[in-house]
């Protein structure tokens, strides 16, 4: 026989509806909040507001969570997953209520998981997760659902676990149709951020979950700073270490269960509970379904009843676990498991004036940097900077290299030594440890700001072309740090544990960086490390996606042009490094012809040209395995970039033709029934002029200093990429597009009058898909592991045709 279909979907289980049952009744009161609808055509229909019911029949809906192939239809998701989950969340609620610690220990993890499940499940959570994703489909939205899950565990299990009772008051507690509710006194049911299907975010410090277990039991979960010092903190504010699916530990067997809630306690926890569902509740008694006639108070008044106050040595402190090999785990009260933020911690800024520098230190003027921005939209003002870190470690670089001492760079290329290679790293990793809030450190998206993420490998020896001489013509710039974190390495590769290996790495991203340097301190250049660093279930997401991405891909050999090209330009620089009388065997191998008078010169000549290559380690290769040097290319991958347009309101652009095309086939820029026909003209007339790049540094640095010729295409460009986010307006760029032709001819102009060899010219192809460069993986990525506030579409790509001859 054919097994029938579950259409019929509880969205809140009827186990857990029968947990609210009272005086041996086996129905509950069901009480509709929006009892007259309004049909399309005009019509009022009117349901009845109370009705008594069975669980069978409450909290239910059609098809919530079927999906269709065709005219098949699937209930997959009510009975293996929805069913699995249920099965063991009742066992958790229950052990979690009844208080016994062996059972209570065991119930942690299945307990959040079932909670974070039922937030997300209701009608009010599937419509927050479409809030977050541009046009879900039904099949889209249950991947979605699952995807999302166990987001908010790591915080709620850090917090302060208070479970209360009802059992002296004749009022008991109710069930809702979204019973996993979030309070946060500073935000009002009116509020913006209440407004459905929206709640509070569970990181503010002040914001609480309230969950009724039952009846008689609901579990009240409070961050550990707000429930230890309620009266001294900014309920807006992001907790400390606030994340997304991080890992932490924690005691299982933590909780106070010591309050007893009085009748109007009890009714104020309803009414907090009413003024979050969406449209039903349900009671064990009909007169508990409305708590405001016995709830005197107001919103805010619900915060005292809401804070624990006793017991609460119970959460916090410092945890250090000892291994068998001689290691120790340590992880502080909010999960950080290193003392970093006690160094990398700066003294917030106060009175900021409009024209002194943002205390965010992003270098620009606080008018024009986070004046205009509410507290918890601006990046962190309370430790260090990407900016201020990353010129850290310039200064510190330096120092190492005796470069602040009077060293050349000829001088660091002789004398690199294993241990200036290990102190660098040292550093670097000290800058950036594995509990980095990166999220909180981003540049924010500014209208005013054109801002271009680079899609590639970053290298010295293309950075000009395809970073710093864009600046000519784009506000800021993103790259990925082309220095590895240690703290991920194992020893085996590690740059401080096998530094030999690194050399000659470590020489081109030491001239990377200090060639970066002056435009890092003018803030024009964000060097930013790998997010993948900082949370090890965000880089399992991500290698995840990149392989099924390219499980079938083969790279062609005009996708390695580039990578070939700079293989071999390293592996000349190696072969120079080896004894001579290797490179006259190496050379003979290559011409068993070639007479020994030439064969002299041809290393003569290499000889001379490895001294004056600024790229080259002026040290013989040593034998050995150990000495054999680790070629280590860092780049954003395609899911990274996008994460982090995202986040920073920032364009992707790229210089390879493969990373051009994966951003096409693998977003929906790619689907059948995209077009951007209508935008052909706009691209095409930009794609036709011809911009001189500019890649000395000085020049570049002072026409940026000085607005020079540059300043008034950028605000153009600027412009000209905010309308393109407009799908009814391409006609109005076309006078636009025209301007931008005529001010680069004359600043090509005005730059031709004083010749110089550090001009190259490069075309911009545009690509402006209707539905942007949208994934919803990619978009899951920056919901569970950025910030879920404010999230950006990439509407824009942009691909670079570089001249052939490239500065070296």
């Amino acid at each position: 026989m054919t097994q029938q279909i579950s259409r019929k979907n509880h969205y809140v289980p009827k186990w857990y509806q029968r947990r609210f049952f009272s005086n041996n009744r086996n129905k509950l009161f069901y009480l509709n909040l929006a009892p007259h609808a309004q049909l399309p055509d005009g019509r009022v229909i009117s349901h009845r507001e109370v009705s008594q019911l069975s669980p069978s029949s409450c909290f239910c809906e059609q098809d919530l969570y079927t999906t269709q192939f065709g005219e098949i239809l699937n209930d997959e998701i009510e009975r293996l997953l929805m069913g699995a989950i249920d099965n063991e969340g009742a066992k958790a609620v229950s052990a979690i209520s009844g208080g016994n610690p062996s059972a209570v220990h065991h119930a942690l993890q299945p307990f959040f998981e079932y909670m974070d499940t039922q937030k997300l499940r209701t009608p009010k959570g599937l419509d927050w997760i479409k809030s977050k994703y541009p046009g879900l489909t039904q099949l889209e939205l249950m991947v979605e659902m699952q995807g999302l899950r166990q987001m908010h565990c790591t915080m709620w299990a850090e917090g302060v676990r208070e479970i209360i009772s009802a059992e002296d008051s004749d009022v008991k507690f109710i069930v809702t149709d979204h019973p996993v509710t979030i309070y946060n006194a500073a935000f009002p049911p009116e509020s913006p951020a209440c407004t459905y299907p929206g709640d509070p975010l569970i990181e503010l410090i002040g914001s609480q979950t309230v969950f009724a277990l039952d009846e008689n039991h609901c579990l009240i979960l409070t961050n550990l700073e707000y429930a230890k010092n309620p009266d001294d903190v900014e309920l807006t504010a992001r907790r400390t270490n606030a994340r997304y699916r991080g890992q932490s530990m924690v005691r299982t067997d933590a909780y106070i269960r010591t309050r007893k809630f009085s009748r109007n306690e009890v009714s104020a926890i309803n009414y907090l509970l009413k003024r979050r569902a969406h449209k039903f509740i349900a009671a064990g008694n009909k007169d508990w379904l409305y708590p405001e006639q016995h709830f005197s108070g107001d919103w805010g008044a619900i915060r005292k009843i809401l804070l624990p106050s006793d017991e609460l040595w119970q959460f916090g402190g410092e945890i250090y676990v000892g291994y068998k090999d001689g290691s120790v785990y340590y992880q502080d009260e909010f999960g950080r498991t290193s003392g970093s933020h006690k160094y990398l911690q700066k003294k917030r800024k106060t009175n900021v004036g409009p024209n002194d520098f943002c205390g965010c230190g992003s270098g620009r003027k606080y008018m024009k940097c986070c004046q205009d921005r509410p507290e918890q939209d601006r990046p962190t003002w309370d430790v260090y900077s990407i900016r201020e870190r990353n010129l850290m470690f310039c200064r510190a670089v330096k120092g190492i290299l005796g470069l602040d001492s009077g060293k050349t760079w000829e001088n660091v290329r002789r004398d690199l030594s294993d241990d200036q290679v290990k102190e660098i790293y040292e550093t670097f990793g000290s800058l950036w440890p594995k509990d980095t809030e990166i999220a909180s450190l981003l540049p924010r998206p500014d209208p005013n700001i054109s801002r271009g993420i680079y899609l590639g490998t970053i290298d010295p020896r293309t950075v000009a072309a395809n970073a710093i001489g864009l600046l000519t013509y784009i506000n800021e710039i993103i790259l990925p740090s082309p220095f590895i974190n240690p703290a991920y390495i194992s020893s085996e590769y590690s740059p401080t544990h096998s530094s030999a290996q690194h050399k000659e790495q470590t020489l081109k991203n030491v001239i990377l960086l200090l060639t970066l340097e002056p435009f890092i301190h003018a803030g024009m250049i964000h060097l930013i490390p790998d997010p993948t660093d900082f949370n090890e279930e965000l880089r399992r997401n991500v290698w995840s996606m990149a392989e099924g991405r390219n499980k079938n891909w083969e790279p062609s050999e005009e996708d390695m042009q580039q990578f070939n090209y700079l293989n071999k330009d390293d592996l000349k620089r190696s072969f120079c490094r080896l004894p001579e009388q290797s490179q006259r065997q190496q050379l003979r191998q290559i011409d068993p012809d070639m007479k020994d008078d030439l064969i002299e010169q041809v290393l003569a000549l290499m000889k001379k040209q490895h001294e004056e290559d600024p790229l080259a380690l002026l040290q013989p290769m040593e034998l050995g395995q150990d000495n054999a040097q680790l070629k280590i290319i860092k780049g954003f991958n395609l899911e990274i970039t996008l994460f982090l347009a995202g986040l920073t309101g920032s364009f992707v652009y790229t210089d390879t033709l493969l990373h051009w095309r994966h951003l096409h086939e693998h977003t929906r820029a790619g689907s059948a029934a995209q077009s951007n026909a209508s935008w052909s003209p706009v691209t095409e007339a930009i794609k036709s002029i011809i911009f001189p790049i500019q890649y000395d540094d000085n020049k570049l640095m002072e026409d940026r200093l000085t607005s020079g010729q540059s300043g008034y295409i950028r605000s153009l460009i600027t412009r000209l990429l905010c309308l393109m986010l407009d799908d009814d307006i391409p006609t109005r760029l076309n006078p636009m597009v025209t301007g931008l032709d005529s001010s680069v001819k004359r600043m090509k102009i005005k730059w031709q009058e004083q010749p110089s060899e550090s001009v190259l010219d490069v075309q911009f192809e545009f690509s402006v898909p209707p539905a942007g460069f949208e994934d919803n993986a990619v978009r899951r990525l920056i919901v569970t592991f950025g910030r879920a506030k404010d999230i950006r579409i990439v509407p824009i790509a942009m691909l670079l045709h570089i001249n052939e001859q490239r500065p070296s």
